[in-house]
């Protein structure tokens, strides 16, 4: 009985360490945090899906300053709300059911205008965002396919309803090569 004691005191206090300090937006729950699915990539690009409970507070504090939005409709105001908290808000609509080689490019236009600042890539869900991002690193800043792909897969698994995105993907490296 002493040493399970022992064992669940020493995981509650590992999980106490490994968690304080650790911002909101986080957390492995896609739903919990500020941002739905927020995954960090580096030390100055990171994805993620709505904000959740308004989420701006969080990646104001974690020194965002480009949020480049993917949603095809953000909500009304989403520019209005950035701006108050000094971020930089630009949209770059893509349609989830029909991703256009001409999204990349745009899409790139906006990542190489912001390459020195702490971006957020964001759409609903953090697909999107997870896989043009992906595509980026792949095609325009040459990093290892498996590498990038890590993050890729941290927040989207690819399914039947995704297979648009799968052949998207390919395409677009595709045509890079």
């Amino acid at each position: 009985m002493k040493n399970r004691t022992f064992v669940l005191a020493a995981v509650a206090s590992a999980l106490i360490t490994a968690t304080s300090g650790v911002p909101a937006a986080h957390h492995h729950d896609p739903h919990s945090g500020s941002v739905m699915n927020y995954h960090r990539i580096d030390d100055r690009l990171v994805t993620g899906g709505h904000f959740v409970d308004d989420g701006l507070d969080d990646i104001k504090s974690e020194g965002v300053t480009v949020v480049i939005d993917l949603r095809d409709n953000p909500p009304k105001g989403q520019q209005k709300k950035l701006a108050g908290q000094g971020i930089e808000w630009i949209n770059v609509p893509v349609e989830w059911d029909d991703p256009e080689a001409q999204d990349f490019k745009t899409f790139t236009q906006a990542m190489e205008a912001h390459r020195d600042d702490h971006v957020l890539v964001q759409c609903a869900a953090n697909y999107r965002a997870s896989a043009m991002t992906y595509l980026y690193r792949v095609v325009i800043e040459k990093v290892d396919e498996d590498e990038a792909a890590k993050d890729l897969y941290a927040v989207w698994t690819p399914s039947e309803e995704s297979e648009k995105w799968v052949d998207y993907i390919e395409e677009i490296k595709s045509q890079a090569r």
